[in-house]
Formats: C-alpha cells, sequence, structure tokens
C-alpha cells in the first residue's frame, strides 16, 4: 500500500484555506504526481503561464514619439520667441528738448501754433502732454519742454 501526500508550496498558499496539507489515501494515480517510497506527492498548484511579451503597434509607437516630441516643440517655441526681445539704444536718449517757460494767458494751443504753424495743432498739443506727463492744465511761469522736431 502507498500513501499519497498532497501538498501546496507555503510561499503560493492562498488566503482562503482551500488546500490540502495532509497526506491522503488512494488517491489514484494523478498526473503531475511524483511517486518516492511508496508516497505519492501532488501538487494542486496551477501551472505558470507563459509570460507573453508585449508588443507595440505603430499607432502606440506614434503616441510615443508624439509624447516625447510634444514637450522639446514647445520648448523650441518658447526658447525662438523669447529670444528676440527688445534692445534698448542710445538713440532715443540723445534727443535735446527746447525749454519755454509759459507766460501768462498762454495756452498749449497758442505755443503749438507758434512753434509748428504748418503741422495740426491737435497733434503737437497731444506730443507736448505727453512728453511733460501734464495731467491738468497749465500755469504762468510753468517750464515746458518741447520736442526737437519743431
Amino acid at each position: 500500500m502507498s500513501a499519497v501526500l498532497a501538498f501546496t508550496a507555503p510561499i503560493h498558499r492562498p488566503v482562503e484555506p482551500d488546500y490540502i496539507d495532509e497526506p491522503c489515501s488512494d488517491a489514484g494515480i494523478v498526473r503531475g504526481s511524483g511517486h518516492t517510497n511508496n508516497v505519492t506527492y501532488v501538487n494542486f498548484l496551477p501551472a505558470a503561464t507563459p509570460t507573453t511579451r508585449l508588443r507595440i503597434t505603430k499607432r502606440g509607437r506614434r503616441v510615443l514619439t508624439a509624447l516625447v516630441a510634444l514637450p522639446l516643440v514647445i520648448g523650441a517655441l518658447v526658447a525662438a520667441l523669447n529670444s528676440g526681445g527688445a534692445v534698448a539704444t542710445a538713440e532715443g536718449a540723445s534727443q535735446d528738448f527746447t525749454y519755454v517757460t509759459l507766460s501768462s494767458g498762454e495756452t498749449l494751443w497758442h505755443l503749438a501754433a507758434e512753434i509748428a504753424p504748418n503741422a495740426d495743432p491737435r497733434d503737437v498739443v497731444a506730443e507736448i502732454v505727453s512728453l511733460n506727463n501734464l495731467e491738468g492744465p497749465v500755469q504762468a511761469g510753468q517750464k515746458i519742454a518741447l520736442p526737437a522736431g519743431y
């Protein structure tokens, strides 16, 4: 008479106790069992499934290429847009101004008509106001800078 011992490896035991860990009697001939010294050992663990290779499709390659290339393209665009910054030159700083002191009763309109008789007085007044940062009415005795072109 031969004894049958069924077991599972302790590493692969499931959480629930659905395995047999003690000898069985008259188990008969079981495929995959080994016979040693009138004792039959039966492994109830499932056979290992063969590992499958990961295969990437053409669409997958395109997606991965796009994911890698997108940050590089964005970085290149940002660098290209930021590289053409404004450069300060000394040409604008070398403008010479003529200063005029306003007398009583004189307005910017009269001053614009005197210094640029051929130009539109509205444009000349706008330039004078912009150049001097004027926000309100001008006063008699106020020193006004005139653009060099007039």
